[in-house]
């Protein structure tokens, strides 16, 4: 199954680099660029690992043969006329994180006219030693654009809950999971959980700790595939996880 890291260890590893990116700019600032760059490439390469370690599909023996395939999703789910304002939300909400990015190049340079100073002054008269006052400089202003950046995003995530939805344009059912797309695995766990709409053709597996974890499934066999996703043990979601 395709994850995110729990908010947890995102929160966990935000912290930490914060702090290591702190260090770098306080005592090294010569070298903060290039370790900032090379920061960026780790942990993109990390996700990237991760993600394919978590979608890796199962040997053919393991699954066994299919129990329902599906074709031709994607064109079925452009019949659904509701779902063009679904997607609509989704590229809403994506665009809005993606413009919190910018972001970053607008608060840095306003908190270092207006709000560096005063810091820097107050911490000096506290705390005696100019070097820790130099690392907390630092360490305040990059908690204070993550702070921002993070209630941002929250707000956004808020307003377009429930927005992220994959849309398979084919998939085959298996008693351990689904693969879409002949590229991803998504394993029948007990954190899924279903919904589903007859009249508009799909059955929709959902997340029950990540709430933008969405797959829907188009096929104009809904009936048979509900039927299917129940004989295997995933329950239907409740009202609070909808």
């Amino acid at each position: 199954m395709m994850k995110q890291p729990s908010r947890k260890t995102s929160l966990l590893i935000s912290q930490i680099s914060i702090l290591l990116i702190s260090l770098v700019t306080a005592f090294i600032p010569q070298y903060y660029i290039y370790i900032f760059i090379l920061y960026f490439i780790i942990i993109m390469a990390f996700m990237f690992r991760s993600t394919r370690k978590m979608s890796k599909i199962p040997p053919k023996k393991e699954l066994g043969s299919p129990l329902f395939k599906e074709n031709n999703a994607i064109k079925i789910a452009m019949l659904d006329k509701l779902l063009t304002a679904e997607l609509k939300k989704q590229f809403t909400a994506s665009m809005s994180l993606l413009l919190l990015t910018f972001l970053v190049f607008i608060i840095f340079p306003l908190y270092r006219q207006f709000v560096f100073i005063p810091v820097h002054e107050l911490l000096s008269s506290i705390i005696g030693d100019p070097v820790l006052v130099n690392f907390l400089d630092f360490f305040i202003m990059y908690e204070f654009v993550f702070g921002i950046l993070s209630i941002l995003r929250f707000f956004i995530m808020g307003k377009m809950s429930g927005a992220h939805i994959m849309l398979p344009q084919n998939f085959m059912l298996y008693k351990r999971g689904i693969i879409a797309n002949d590229r991803f695995f998504i394993e029948l766990t007990s954190d899924l959980c279903y919904k589903y709409d007859l009249k508009r053709h799909f059955v929709e597996l959902r997340s029950r700790t990540n709430k933008n974890f969405r797959v829907r499934l188009y096929t104009d066999s809904a009936s048979e595939l509900l039927n299917k996703v129940r004989d295997l043990g995933v329950a239907e979601c409740a009202e609070e996880e909808v």
